[in-house]
């Protein structure tokens, strides 16, 4: 019998199921104990436990890393693994007393998100004073953590990333391939039946004309673009509709933004619960995720789950999924008119090339399945360990 494992997550976030970075490990520890491992979680929460600190306490208190270490040093020997997400824990493994396995996890490297904020300075500079100050402030504050995570990295036993693109990166630009390992995200049985038993008839999905994004409004995930890809769509498809899931911000912010008056053919949903979600999606037509940088994209597996065709910029994170089509579901990152081209083609198809692809998405799906993601982790864990 395998020898059970003691786990720990660490991550600089609350350990909640809706929140995409924290829910890779969360569902993992699911799969985990049901493997009979025991896994224990060190989050946001449990270092900064006073909910409504100020603005000054956000700008003076110690660094989550700092907590993180201090928590370590006290429990490590409690654990086999560490599981932490990176620049969570940028020490040495002497230095925090850690006899077994450190790993240093991505969900989006560094790199790759630091990349982008430099060239959204560049095409959409802010206007506004206010928002300029903002910019700063966030900017400053998460110096340090940027800076944390290459020495977690050059710290770790283990690098999990997500994507192919991450992993190249690690291996030819840090020269640390020999510890860095793919492992992608993925979906449980339970939430794979729920999609799938969201799905409508083709019919019915292509007379809803409906075209549907999942994320929280902002230039990383192309609100910048929509604007245009929506009024490129509405000139060839009169009669297209879109749906903005989990958008953070109201529908008069998000007007606002587009510089658009309210209108019935734009329905906003700023929040919803993960169980919502097969049915928001089940009349929908075709996704779009105008995304230009991901460390996966739970928003494009969760639509193909649903059968839904996703039309998504060919960026790191959704082309781990969407190079699985023939028909390329993928177009240039700011190409808005081959966005709105793919979208108009998807939303014009007959009824049996539509059924036959919302199959094909289903199908795509299912190979990211969580307890096989699972039990792949652990075999490169245990080698590592020597166990």
């Amino acid at each position: 019998m395998a020898q059970t494992l003691k786990i720990l997550m660490i991550l600089h976030m609350p350990w909640h199921r809706d929140l995409g970075g924290s829910r890779v490990q969360l569902e993992l520890a699911d799969e985990f104990r049901a493997m009979g491992h025991e896994v224990q979680k060190f989050d946001y929460n449990d270092a900064f436990p006073e909910e409504n600190s100020s603005f000054l306490q956000r700008l003076t208190r110690p660094s989550f890393a700092s907590k993180a270490k201090a928590f370590v040093q006290a429990n490590a020997h409690r654990f086999d693994i560490i599981d932490a997400h990176q620049g969570n824990l940028p020490f040495s493994k002497q230095e925090l007393g850690i006899k077994g396995l450190l790993v240093a996890r991505s969900v989006g490297l560094y790199a790759f998100y630091e990349e982008f904020a430099k060239q959204e300075k560049i095409k959409w500079p802010p206007k506004r004073k206010k928002t300029l100050i903002g910019n700063w402030l966030r900017s400053w504050l998460s110096r340090k953590e940027i800076s944390d995570c290459l020495p977690s990295l050059q710290n770790c036993d283990v690098i999990n990333v997500p994507n192919q693109d991450e992993q190249a990166y690690v291996r030819d630009v840090l020269g640390m391939g020999e510890k860095c390992f793919v492992f992608p995200f993925g979906l449980s049985p339970k939430r794979q039946q729920a999609f799938a038993q969201a799905v409508q008839p083709a019919a019915v999905r292509l007379a809803s004309k409906q075209v549907v994004f999942i994320g929280t409004w902002g230039a990383r995930k192309g609100a910048r673009d929509f604007a245009e890809i929506m009024m490129r769509t509405k000139a060839k498809v009169p009669d297209a509709r879109f749906l903005f899931l989990g958008t953070a911000f109201s529908s008069e912010a998000i007007f606002a933004d587009l510089d658009m008056p309210a209108c019935d053919w734009i329905e906003i949903v700023p929040r919803f619960a993960g169980e919502e979600l097969p049915k928001l999606l089940s009349k929908a037509t075709v996704g779009a995720f105008p995304s230009y940088i991901e460390g996966f994209g739970f928003a494009v597996l969760e639509k193909l789950a649903c059968g839904l065709p996703t039309v998504a910029y060919n960026v790191p994170g959704p082309r781990e999924m969407l190079h699985h089509f023939d028909d390329d579901l993928m177009v240039t990152a700011g190409d808005s008119e081959q966005f709105s081209n793919q979208i108009i083609k998807l939303l014009t198809l007959d009824e049996v090339s539509y059924s036959q692809l919302s199959q094909q998405c289903i199908e795509v799906a299912r190979i990211f399945s969580w307890s096989q993601i699972a039990k792949d982790t652990l075999d490169v864990y245990r080698k590592f360990l020597g166990v």
